[in-house]
């Protein structure tokens, strides 16, 4: 399953200046496709840090709810997630 058109967002003032001070160029915001997956493996597979050659993006993860996606985003991604949950909801059931 996966959300049949491109979902964009922009990137506040303050973020835009930290990341073009962390990647060197300045950067709007993003456009993200975004697909629903199950997971059938085990939690031990998860690796965040891939095979260490690059930083990763994440530290951490926790299953959570839908519910909780929407609540944990930053204020700007929210609008995202909303349609995002919106979309697959039928498919959470």
């Amino acid at each position: 399953m996966q959300v049949p058109y491109w979902l964009t967002y922009d990137f506040p003032p303050e973020v835009r200046e930290k990341l073009k001070h962390q990647w060197g160029s300045d950067w709007k915001g993003q456009a993200q496709k975004w697909f629903l997956l199950k997971f059938t493996g085990k939690d031990e597979e998860i690796n965040l840090l891939g095979d260490g050659t690059e930083i990763a993006e994440f530290g951490e993860w926790s299953w959570i709810s839908p519910e909780q996606i929407v609540e944990l985003a930053v204020d700007f991604n929210k609008p995202v997630y909303k349609e995002v949950m919106t979309v697959f909801a039928p498919y959470l059931q």
